[in-house]
């Protein structure tokens, strides 16, 4: 279990708890188990009803299965339904902030209402559709996790994923991307390091 090394309300937001959901507001939350220099900047996007539920429970999945590498900035913020603030907060995020990683949770299935697949599509430098396969396959355990639609890929130098609603599906995307985030922020951010370690074969 990581430890708690500060956390900071912005934007007036008062929380309970040690990872409350945001309304319209936001938490930074910065976790580690182990002393580093090396920090990860996250932001999550609660999207629905559904998702801004799961903010709380992505958040504490983040810290818990990415601490062991770098200390994780958290910072969460709950949209809704609204879809143009959504975007205006992955674009702000992304362009201006350059953080590492963005998630959305929720949004992302067959409704109608579910629009995180085409907005976050639409804000894609470059599709990574490796990592949307593997997350087709991780959420399709059950039936109904064959109607997610959750995109990924990267603007700029962030990696952009759509999450499903569901804590448990959500946790084990967050889970299997942990070891790949770092190479891949790298890559779209010019590195020349090499994919594959000194002495493993090719």
């Amino acid at each position: 279990m990581g430890r708690l090394l500060k956390k900071v309300h912005v934007q007036g937001h008062a929380a309970d708890g040690l990872f409350s959901a945001a309304c319209r507001g936001a938490s930074v939350i910065l976790w580690s188990v182990m002393e580093t220099s090396k920090a990860r900047a996250v932001r999550i996007l609660g999207l629905g009803a559904d998702g801004s539920r799961a903010l709380p429970s992505v958040a504490r999945a983040v810290a818990d299965l990415w601490a062991n590498d770098a200390v994780i900035l958290i910072e969460s913020l709950s949209a809704g339904e609204d879809e143009p603030l959504a975007a205006r907060s992955i674009r702000r995020w992304c362009d201006r902030d350059r953080v590492d990683v963005v998630f959305t949770v929720g949004r992302s299935g067959h409704e109608r209402a579910d629009f995180a697949p085409e907005m976050t599509a639409g804000l894609l430098d470059r599709p990574l559709p490796g990592i949307e396969e593997r997350m087709y396959l991780e959420a399709a355990r059950g039936p109904l996790g064959l109607l997610f639609r959750g995109r990924a890929g990267m603007r700029r130098g962030t990696l952009v994923v759509n999450l499903p609603a569901r804590p448990a599906r959500a946790r084990v995307i967050v889970r299997f991307l942990g070891p790949v985030v770092g190479h891949a922020i790298e890559k779209a951010r010019g590195s020349d390091r090499e994919c594959v370690p000194a002495g493993v074969p090719r």
